[in-house]
């Protein structure tokens, strides 16, 4: 029965293949990533259609620099709807902040769809 199940999905898969194309801002309602490393909370926000705002710690950056700083997150995560935690927790890690305590990222798509992913080290 198995071997049935797993042989329908599959051929279910060939026939109707999921996809899904890397986003961009642009065509995103809103997007909110934060990491804590360090016992220091990091976050990238952006809300459509151009608000941006980093945060470290206590300090915030708005304007033009951390619209670079979200946009270079975003597009550096690939995010997309079939984006799996432990992946963007490794990415993050990639893009320098490493020894992740906690991960938690928001994404709106352009059909108002919200993704939530949540990581924390103690629940690994």
């Amino acid at each position: 029965m198995k071997k049935v199940v797993c042989l329908a999905f599959a051929a279910y898969l060939f026939t109707f293949p999921i996809h899904s194309e890397a986003s961009t801002l642009g065509n995103s309602f809103s997007f909110k990533c934060m990491v804590v490393t360090n016992g220091v909370e990091h976050e990238w926000e952006f809300s459509s259609p151009n608000e941006y705002e980093v945060e470290k710690g206590k300090t915030v950056e708005k304007g033009a620099a951390a619209e670079r700083k979200v946009s270079a997150l975003f597009q550096h995560l690939e995010v997309t709807e079939l984006a799996q935690v432990d992946e963007l927790v490794e990415k993050m890690g990639t893009y320098g902040y490493e020894n992740v305590e906690r991960f938690e990222m928001k994404w709106m798509d352009s059909n108002g769809r919200l993704f939530t992913w949540v990581w924390n080290e103690e629940d690994k």
